[in-house]
């Protein structure tokens, strides 16, 4: 099943989730990511969090539940959780990049605990899109409307990393925190990229320039 997690940092443009059919995703609200549900027309299924950050009141007919400011968990956390707990094995976490960086490199750690519950979570904004993957896995150049393809290291080294089918290819690498060593590639000619590794975890991001 398939569900977008509202955050609250700001978007200035929605054009970007036009490639996104939203009407069949479980729509969950951390908190002020209320307001980009609202403002896309969308109904939340539900809004979770601490009630913070969001001044308006909630309106008649949305599902909420409020937790104390003083929680172990942040508000994503908990609408990651919830979604998991409906059987959400495919989610979009939008609003999530480019507000707080404690809050931003939080939901990089929110990705790696749903990639070992067997969900992918992936970031999306205007000019980014960023996963993990813990295992081989092909990209289809169809699919990338990203110009740029990089590779790093998550929570450790990434032996045995190959790539073929992207300008730039690698054979029998070592991706090792600390050094950046598969970034900026790009498609070129193949239409599909292959990418290889025997353990760990290589986060993914495609992205564009800011214009």
């Amino acid at each position: 099943m398939k569900a977008a997690i509202f955050g609250s940092a700001e978007i200035s443009d929605y054009g970007y989730l036009e490639k996104y059919d939203l009407d069949g995703y479980m729509i969950i609200c951390a908190d002020a990511g209320l307001k980009h549900a609202l403002k896309l027309g969308l109904m939340p299924d539900i809004v979770l969090g601490d009630n913070d950050s969001f001044a308006r009141d909630i309106p008649d007919g949305i599902k909420h539940i409020v937790y104390p400011p003083e929680k172990d968990k942040t508000d994503t956390n908990i609408a990651l959780d919830y979604a998991i707990s409906r059987g959400a094995d495919d989610i979009l976490l939008i609003g999530g990049l480019g507000g707080r960086i404690d809050q931003e490199f939080s939901h990089f750690c929110l990705m790696k605990q749903a990639l070992d519950l067997g969900v992918r979570l992936k970031m999306i904004d205007d000019i980014n899109e960023i996963w993990m993957e813990s295992a081989p896995f092909c990209l289809k150049k169809s699919d990338c409307a990203r110009k740029y393809v990089s590779f790093f290291p998550y929570g450790g080294t990434v032996p045995d990393f190959s790539v073929k089918g992207l300008k730039y290819e690698a054979s029998g690498m070592t991706l090792s925190p600390g050094m950046v060593q598969a970034s900026s590639n790009e498609f070129d000619i193949a239409d599909e990229a292959r990418v290889e590794f025997s353990d760990g975890t290589v986060l993914v991001m495609l992205c564009d320039d800011r214009r």
